[in-house]
C-alpha cells in the first residue's frame, strides 16, 4: 500500500491530494498549519493533521510507513518548517520513498526577464530561505525532485514546459493546476530523481 503525505493546505496541496486519491488503495495524509483547513469533502477522504509546522512533533505520525512526500509550502520560513520535518525524520529514523518540493524559479539566478514574487517583501531573503530548504532536501539523501515554477496563476491546467537546472528560464506565469499536475505525476509514477526542474507554461 502506498502512503502519500501532502504538506500544506493551499490550492496546489489540495489538487495534488485529490489526484493521488485516484489510487483507491493509497493512504493520503495532509499536514497543515493549525490556522488552515481543508474542504469538508477532501478532509473526509484523507488523514488530516493540523499543528505547528515549526515543531518536529507535528510531523512524526505523518512520516510513518515510508511516505512519498509533497511539500506545497510557499512564502517565508519554509526552511524553518523543513528543519523541524527532517529533525523528526532523522531522530525517529523514518525513511521516505521520495520528496517533492515546491520551490520557485529564481533560486538559481536562472530567470531571464523580470519575475514577480507576490506577497514577498524581501525577495533576497526569501530566495535564500528557499535555497536552504532545498539544501536540506538534498542532504536528506532520499530520491527528490525540486519544482521551480515561475509566477503562479489561477488559470486552468496547460501542458507544462520543464526546464533542467542550469538552463535559462523565461519570466512569465504558470497555473497552479499545471504545477499540481506535475507534482502528482511525480508522486505517483516517480522520475526526475535528484533533479531541480523549472516549470513554465508550454512554450510555442
Amino acid at each position: 500500500m502506498t502512503t502519500y503525505l501532502i504538506i500544506g493546505a493551499n490550492a496546489i496541496a489540495q489538487t495534488v491530494a485529490r489526484q493521488v486519491l485516484t489510487d483507491s488503495a493509497a493512504t493520503v495524509r495532509v499536514v497543515h498549519a493549525a490556522d488552515q483547513s481543508l474542504p469538508a469533502d477532501l478532509a473526509a477522504q484523507v488523514t488530516e493533521i493540523a499543528g505547528d509546522l515549526h515543531q518536529a512533533a507535528t510531523y512524526v505520525s505523518a512520516l510513518q510507513d515510508r511516505p512519498s512526500v509533497f511539500s506545497a509550502l510557499t512564502g517565508v520560513d519554509v526552511d524553518w518548517a523543513f528543519e523541524e520535518l527532517f529533525d523528526a525524520q532523522y531522530h525517529q529514523q523514518l525513511p521516505l520513498s521520495r520528496f517533492i518540493m515546491l520551490s520557485t524559479a529564481g533560486v538559481d539566478d536562472e530567470v531571464t526577464g523580470e519575475l514577480t514574487y507576490p506577497g514577498i517583501s524581501d525577495v533576497k531573503e526569501y530566495l535564500n530561505q528557499q535555497r536552504y530548504a532545498a539544501k536540506q532536501v538534498d542532504e536528506a539523501e532520499f530520491p527528490y525532485t525540486i519544482l521551480r515554477p515561475v509566477t503562479l496563476t489561477d488559470e486552468p491546467a496547460q501542458t507544462p514546459t520543464l526546464i533542467d537546472e542550469g538552463q535559462p528560464v523565461p519570466a512569465g506565469t504558470v497555473s497552479r493546476e499545471t504545477v499540481a499536475g506535475v507534482a502528482a505525476d511525480l508522486l505517483i509514477h516517480g522520475g526526475h530523481d535528484y533533479q531541480s526542474l523549472a516549470i513554465c507554461q508550454s512554450i510555442h
